[in-house]
């Protein structure tokens, strides 16, 4: 029999963490992460390794760091080292990037700052710090004569600044760096140049597009913002800077769309503690304002959990509500990573989570009352409605979002939309034995603690619905096969409104009887129910 057998090479036994494979963008290394929200390990082995190596798969793998509470990192293949992202065991706000020779893996004491050596005075490019963020690094090495001036490889790196999605390009050399300015040691892998992509509007969502070969002497990024439909574009690497360079391989055509009918505003509004500014993107028809008579309906989103972001990103489904009118308000509150890790991390977790709940009640507040003593650097957006055109929207830990906004402010809304939303927060926290339930916990907390146990019961909407006040009309959703939030939460939530409180509308609870937390997979499906969540919004904020 000449048939090998399987190997088994790794094996996760921690229920905490998740294990998954992948190749370094060159396909020389093959890599395994193992990954729990607070907590990582990276295990590697040479694909080209030679033959004459002796011993198993499991044997010849090489650990880069074991696994410490509080440290996360990644790693990406450049020439002869690792570029290796962490958060320092969560000593700096973001990530920052750092260098360490393959083969010379020891811990994450190994690691060495990557500097850039362009200006006079070298620094650290990112050093985790509060203003610029670092999501990942994908490495570009085209082929060129050893002659040629040409840099040791690209880096293209995506982040945030600004609040905004942004890309970096970087060219690499190999070299010594010994700069008394510095305050430690710096990794002989260096910057020698960087750019930052700038493009035509002043937000935008862009990222690195479906790039497949590393020795391509472009990268292609995808761009698209709340008026501009996606693209990817080509871009060269030697020349970023030059908009004549660049290349549009291919655009979304959105059939019956006139762009220059529609506007986009991005603002921020100052939260109720009087320092933190809560990014906000406004999408609209230009005729708005004037068409409503100043009566002007909108409709405003949040998420802000997980550190996830919504992007001020082309949505076509958003069309029917702007061609009648209706203006679309994206809330980038606390808790999801518009703002870098601490917007998450500091500010929208754990005992901070009510922030997230208070920075969307302090935008709705900020669109609806023209009277309101907020201060920002300009009025945009400012008493644009008010509270019988004002409806609102969240899905999952969004519908959270709107269960506890709704209940801190019953009268700030005229309706809401709360899709499969995770609204009986205690009871399924409390709960171990409910799958998913011990990892959330690095979420929002173990209520069976005390100190958790009593903020969170302070915020959870089940537990929280005002008793005679008068509620916005709500549509709830659910799904009946929803492993995340089962289908009894938003049944028991519509109870409870229904019980205990007045409404301005019907409360209405709609459960898919086929669906799963992600509502329907069939595209003609999606949009009838997409249709059905649209007419009830604009009978309600009296939309024709």
């Amino acid at each position: 029999d000449n048939k090998q057998h399987d190997e088994l090479i790794f094996e996760e036994e921690d229920g905490s963490f998740s294990l998954r494979i992948s190749k370094t963008f060159d396909r020389r290394y093959l890599v395994l992460t193992c990954s729990a929200k607070e907590s990582t390990e990276l295990h590697y082995i040479d694909l080209k390794r030679s033959t004459d190596i002796q011993g198993s798969m499991a044997e010849q793998l090489v650990c880069i760091s074991e696994r410490v509470d509080k440290l996360c990192y990644r790693v990406t293949r450049c020439a002869g080292y690792w570029l290796v992202q962490t958060n320092n065991m969560g000593n700096t706000p973001n990530l920052s990037l750092k260098a360490c020779r393959i083969g010379e893996e020891k811990d994450s004491g190994s690691w060495l700052d990557v500097v850039n050596t362009e200006n006079e005075v070298p620094k650290v490019m990112f050093n985790g710090g509060d203003g610029r963020s670092l999501d990942g690094v994908t490495i570009f090495s085209p082929p060129h004569d050893e002659n040629d001036d040409a840099p040791l490889a690209y880096a293209v790196v995506t982040g945030r600044e600004e609040g905004i999605p942004r890309i970096w390009i970087l060219e690499f050399a190999e070299g010594e760096i010994d700069d008394a300015t510095l305050p430690l040691k710096a990794s002989p892998l260096h910057v020698t140049k960087s750019c930052r992509l700038e493009f035509d509007e002043s937000a935008y969502d862009c990222g690195i597009g479906g790039n497949r070969d590393n020795t391509l002497p472009y990268v292609t990024v995808s761009y698209d913002s709340l008026v501009t439909p996606p693209s990817h574009i080509a871009i060269p690497l030697s020349n970023p800077e030059d908009f004549e360079a660049r290349t549009v391989l291919k655009e979304k055509q959105v059939e019956g769309y006139d762009k220059e009918l529609f506007g986009c505003e991005r603002f921020t509004v100052k939260s109720r503690d009087g320092e933190t500014e809560i990014p906000v993107s406004m999408v609209f028809q230009r005729d708005a304002f004037t068409k409503n008579n100043g009566d002007i309906p909108v409709h405003i989103l949040g998420y802000g959990s997980y550190g996830a972001s919504i992007e001020a990103s082309f949505r076509s489904t958003r069309l029917p509500l702007l061609k009648r009118g209706v203006v679309y308000v994206l809330a980038h509150v606390r808790g999801g990573g518009e703002n870098g890790r601490p917007w998450y991390e500091e500010q929208g977790k754990y005992l901070g989570k009510k922030n997230t709940f208070n920075d969307f009640v302090d935008v709705a507040r900020w669109l609806t009352d023209g009277s309101t003593e907020q201060v920002a650097s300009d009025e945009v957006g400012r008493g644009i409605t008010n509270p019988s055109k004002l409806s609102c929207e969240g899905r999952s830990a969004g519908g959270l979002l709107i269960g506890a906004s709704i209940n801190q402010a019953p009268d700030l809304f005229r309706a809401a939309l709360l899709g499969v939303p995770f609204v009986d927060l205690m009871c399924t926290m409390i709960d171990s034995t409910i799958p998913l339930t011990c990892i959330e916990w690095q979420e929002w907390g173990n209520p069976n603690e005390e100190k958790y146990h009593d903020y969170m019961m302070s915020y959870c909407p089940m537990q929280n619905v005002q008793e005679g006040k008068t509620y916005p009309s709500c549509l709830i959703t659910g799904g009946l096969h929803d492993p995340r939030v089962p289908y009894w939460e938003p049944a028991k939530f519509c109870s409870t409104l229904r019980h205990k409180s007045t409404s301005l509308g019907p409360i209405l609870l709609k459960t898919d009887l086929d669906a799963g937390h992600f509502a329907a997979s069939d595209r003609y499906k999606y949009l009838k129910e997409q249709a059905f969540e649209y007419a009830y919004l604009l009978e309600q904020l009296g939309v024709v």
